[in-house]
């Protein structure tokens, strides 16, 4: 029977004198199932010719294409495995915060560099990396109020087009780090699609509707991509890290109950030492604790959806809305601007002191509580026992507490900081490290 051959050859300049290149052809075409039956090379070591089954030619040669990501701008060099190229989309008081952090990693075999900048108004690139003095720059820029397109190489995009246009170019394991508070479901799938890693510390795309959130967990498998978003419940705490790691040993997780919102078990905790509530929250966005709109934090629907990202972990069929959430937004204080809403805050101090004060009498204090199990989820404030463990807690601390098979009779307790730009930048920049291979 006869065989159809054919020949690949791989032709470049840069071939000669630069390990590695043999080795790249050969494993992307050992990944890609495809067999070389001879090779051979040239004197000039400008070449190198393979010869595959016929049918298998198209493959091989974009196989060959991928790996050195002909298609891209810069591509044609050896794959750097030891290096991430880090796109941070959104620069805010978190990116200016793991930005540095980024910048200052140290480890033997790997490489951790920032291509890209992404705010509202558009882009800072460079597929050479931003250097720590240039990201020092834009961040002080950025803090004064300078969006990035006015910044020295800066352009305007929208955020999809903006990781669009850095797609483009040859980057090594690249990875989209989500640190808005907006819907970018669209803008990670396009990242997703054009090869890259993402990091969410951005609670909104894995808490839109079911078949959204499935959508983007396909759109992750397809491409073969890993998405991570352990920021978005404990910020630097290990909470859906402790998950996986109980159901891989083949334990079952019943019940996640706790009080996850360092915002909110800031300000109870001011309250109990007797700060009035519009001194409390003031206090809590100086330190930069809420979300933009802290709004956001006293409506509960920052803990429901954490109470809902980890209810879908444990098979929780419903949506945002299916989710008994009691907020704390004083009546008719969700019609004000944001600007209105915190102009009032004296008004709303003589409600809260009634509300501490009856906890008081009753022996505890007040905390705000997130119940998750498979079948139901609930979110609301609560009076508990001063000898609780969540009566104990200081400051911004988070504290979820685990029921399993194992862990029934004593759950387990995960207790620690859960607010501010660097915890929340610290939990991230695990997330990064993990995808680059530390």
């Amino acid at each position: 029977m006869q065989t159809c051959l054919a020949t690949l050859v791989v032709v470049g300049l840069g071939m000669a004198g630069t390990p590695g290149i043999a080795s790249r052809v050969f494993s992307a075409l050992a990944e890609a199932r495809i067999n070389v039956i001879a090779t051979a090379q040239g004197s000039s070591e400008l070449n190198l010719s393979l010869v595959v089954d016929a049918k298998d030619a198209p493959r091989a040669q974009r196989a060959v294409h991928a790996a050195f990501q002909l298609s891209k701008i810069g591509g044609g060099a050896v794959a750097h495995p030891e290096r991430t190229d880090v796109v941070l989309l959104g620069f805010g008081q978190i990116g200016r915060t793991l930005a540095p952090m980024i910048a200052k990693v140290k480890q033997d075999g790997l490489t951790l560099r920032i291509v890209g900048l992404i705010d509202r108004s558009g882009l800072v690139f460079d597929a050479r990396g931003l250097s720590p003095r240039r990201l020092a720059t834009l961040a002080a820029a950025k803090a004064k109020g300078t969006p990035l397109a006015k910044a020295t190489g800066g352009r305007r995009a929208g955020a999809a087009e903006a990781v669009g246009f850095v797609a483009r170019h040859a980057l090594s394991n690249p990875v989209l780090v989500d640190l808005t508070a907006d819907d970018t479901t669209d803008t990670i799938k396009t990242a997703l699609g054009a090869g890259m890693h993402v990091v969410l510390a951005n609670k909104r795309p894995v808490t839109a509707e079911k078949a959204s959130y499935d959508a983007l967990r396909a759109a992750a498998q397809t491409h073969g991509r890993r998405l991570l978003h352990e920021a978005t419940v404990g910020a630097g705490l290990p909470i859906i890290d402790t998950y996986q790691k109980l159901v891989e040993s083949g334990d079952r997780v019943a019940k996640i109950e706790g009080c996850p919102s360092g915002t909110l078990g800031y300000l109870f905790g001011e309250l109990g030492r007797g700060t009035r509530f519009s001194a409390a929250l003031r206090g809590a966005i100086a330190k930069g604790y809420p979300e933009p709109d802290p709004r956001e934090d006293l409506s509960g629907m920052d803990v429901a959806r954490k109470a809902l990202i980890l209810g879908r972990l444990l098979g929780f069929p419903g949506e945002l809305r299916d989710i008994d959430v009691e907020s704390l937004v004083p009546d008719g204080g969700d019609r004000l601007s944001r600007d209105e809403f915190l102009g009032r805050l004296e008004e709303y101090d003589a409600p809260w002191e009634k509300r501490v004060a009856a906890a008081a009498t009753r022996g505890g204090v007040l905390r705000y509580r997130a119940i998750v199990t498979p079948r139901r989820i609930r979110v609301g404030l609560v009076v508990v026992d001063a000898s609780s463990p969540m009566a104990s807690l200081n400051g911004t601390d988070n504290q979820f507490i685990f029921t399993t098979m194992r862990y029934k009779k004593n759950p387990l307790v995960i207790t620690g900081p859960g607010a501010g730009p660097a915890v929340t930048a610290g939990g991230i920049l695990n997330d990064v490290l993990k995808l680059a291979g530390a």
